[in-house]
């Protein structure tokens, strides 16, 4: 028997006589209740900020059960319980006398049967553990003389869960849904089993209550209203989110790492510019790895990729579309991701627009924007009904509450292939640029030895561009890097660099005559010819036995034709 409930806490329950009994119960077992209930309340308060102060506990007053006409009958059971309004839900903690038993668990009446259909409806992979833990662990019981004690059926095959046979059942209006103990093999840890078996049940319950709220009478805004801004809790340290972000090698310096934990949770949009290759994609998803614990390669159930499309035109694009046939909505895994969200508010989710400014965010993240700025949240599906069920199953209440564990980051580069950021935009986002390359992070987590005459004639490019304004990013000096030592025993160091000088980092350097992009050209020529430009003086002079003798031939030909090209139309590229 487990130190936590005393055989005399229990024995009360057994106690002779009807006040007798009460008095006992009172005096032996309310106490180790009492603190049973005060332990749980503070790992509730700590784990639940946001909603716990809505929560109220109490205890069993019934002093004696009435059986007509004058007769009473001792109390058979004692329990605590913890509910808010608006009520009709709540978790009950009870020591059965009848039983012999602990019993924790979810008590639902009538009236919030079809909230907690919605809430299945709506969230139905969020609550599937749950459901399913009480399905083999648990007990669900519902109609007069019904226990679901597991999914089995006689004949082997695997039966519907409890919880879509009591929403099924015209029948079941009460349920009760938990864990039993018997005192007779309570385990030594029942204290800690007692509390997260409140705590898992209090947040299905929270999710009965804010649908009850959402279609009480006085309508969701006003409710909304009264309740305090909500940022889930629990998020791991910084400094733990940067050794798992860094774990594996990541070139990022610690300051815009902190700067980008920071506005996820000071705003719901985050926008990543930089050049093409500096990790803000990669970004996006070592950090929602790094705040769950899960390393490369390993599903992320709070993470989704959405890559941004050059014809998105409206939110129908981002969300998805109503058919007017089928009476259905065609929702996209952004939806999906979204409703997610919002059925599991104790955790913070999180979505990368990639190429967030190759279509114009102001079109497709319109009603996003708006809900962003507004108290209720709430944004329009563009259905024509209030609540439409989704292709594939479950249903959608319209107009939609923005969740506001969501959290978007948009990556965005800047070129002739994309739009600028309007206002609109920007004073909904936090902006943290990602153009520093850190060459020396970059060759401390770099995975694999290093050349040094190598990786000097990297640094050396890499100068001449940084001063043009084009640096490269790390992605584009790992191919470099891969490339090279690829081509060992192919093709010499010389050759295979002078290759890579030509196929990655030639093909950036275009546009009109400009002193920065003239310096560059020039610089690379130099580089290429090894030889300094008073020696060659204008491009169209280069003599053959110079091309014949420079360092990257092959690069130094291609230089030379994109210089004599800017020199006569004012204009480069590299097919010049």
């Amino acid at each position: 028997m487990s130190s936590l409930f005393p055989r005399e806490a229990l024995a009360a329950l057994r106690t002779e006589g009807v006040a007798e009994r009460w008095v006992a119960v009172q005096t032996v077992l309310h106490p180790v209740l009492a603190a049973l209930a005060e332990q749980i309340a503070a790992a509730a308060a700590q784990r639940y900020p946001r909603f716990w102060p809505l929560y109220e506990v109490s205890f069993k007053s019934q002093r004696y059960l009435h059986r007509g006409r004058g007769r009473r009958e001792a109390i058979s059971d004692y329990w605590v319980a913890f509910d808010r309004p608006p009520r009709g839900a709540g978790v009950l903690l009870a020591v059965s006398g009848v039983e012999e038993a602990i019993l924790v668990g979810l008590q639902l009446w009538r009236v919030r049967k079809p909230n907690l259909a919605r809430v299945w409806e709506t969230g139905r992979a969020v609550w599937a553990p749950l459901v399913e833990r009480v399905a083999y662990e648990g007990q669900a019981r519902f109609a007069p003389g019904t226990t679901d004690l597991g999914l089995a059926m006689a004949d082997g095959a695997s039966a519907p869960l409890w919880l879509q046979r009591y929403l099924a059942s015209r029948r079941a209006n009460y349920l009760w849904a938990g864990f039993v103990y018997p005192w007779a093999t309570m385990p030594d840890d029942l204290a800690q089993r007692l509390t997260d078996d409140v705590l898992a049940l209090v947040l299905l319950n929270e999710a009965v209550m804010e649908q009850a709220e959402t279609h009480a009478p006085t309508g969701a805004l006003r409710v909304r209203e009264m309740r305090q801004p909500y940022l889930p809790q629990g998020l791991p340290p910084i400094e733990v989110i940067a050794d798992r972000v860094y774990q594996d090698g990541f070139a990022l310096d610690d300051v815009t790492l902190r700067a980008y934990h920071i506005a996820l949770q000071t705003r719901p949009l985050v926008i990543l510019p930089g050049i093409s290759g500096t990790g803000k994609t990669r970004l996006t998803r070592r950090y929602a790895d790094a705040v769950y614990g899960l390393g490369d390669g390993q599903p992320n159930p709070y993470y989704l990729l959405v890559a941004v499309q050059p014809d998105w035109h409206n939110a129908r694009d981002l969300l998805g579309y109503y058919n007017a046939l089928t009476g259905q909505y065609h929702a996209t895994p952004f939806l999906h991701f979204l409703l997610q969200a919002a059925a599991d508010p104790q955790q913070f989710y999180y979505v990368c627009l990639d190429e967030f400014n190759l279509a114009r965010p102001e079109y497709y993240l319109a009603p996003i924007l708006s809900a962003m700025e507004t108290v209720e949240g709430l944004f329009d599906l563009g259905a024509p009904v209030d609540e439409v069920a989704l292709v594939g199953g479950g249903v959608v209440r319209n107009p939609v509450r923005l969740p506001t564990n969501l959290r978007l980051i948009g990556t965005v580069n800047v070129d002739e292939s994309t739009f600028a950021l309007s206002d609109k935009v920007l004073d909904r986002a936090n902006v943290i640029e990602l153009t520093e390359v850190d060459l020396d992070r970059f060759r401390a987590t770099y995975p694999a030895p290093l050349d040094d005459q190598l990786w000097a004639l990297l640094v050396a490019v890499q100068r001449i561009l940084t001063d043009a304004g084009q640096p490269v990013g790390y992605r584009t000096l790992a191919a470099m890097l891969q490339f090279v030592t690829q081509a060992s025993g192919t093709l010499s160091v010389p050759q295979a660099f002078d290759l890579q000088l030509k196929q990655k980092i030639l093909p950036r350097l275009r546009g009109e005559d400009s002193p920065r992009l003239r310096r560059a050209l020039t610089e690379l020529l130099s580089f290429c010819l090894g030889l300094e430009a008073a020696q060659w003086g204008r491009a169209n002079r280069i003599a053959p036995a110079q091309l014949a003798a420079a360092l990257y031939p092959a690069s130094a030909s291609k230089l030379q034709r994109m210089l004599e090209r800017l020199d006569q139309d004012g204009f480069t590229d590299f097919y010049s």
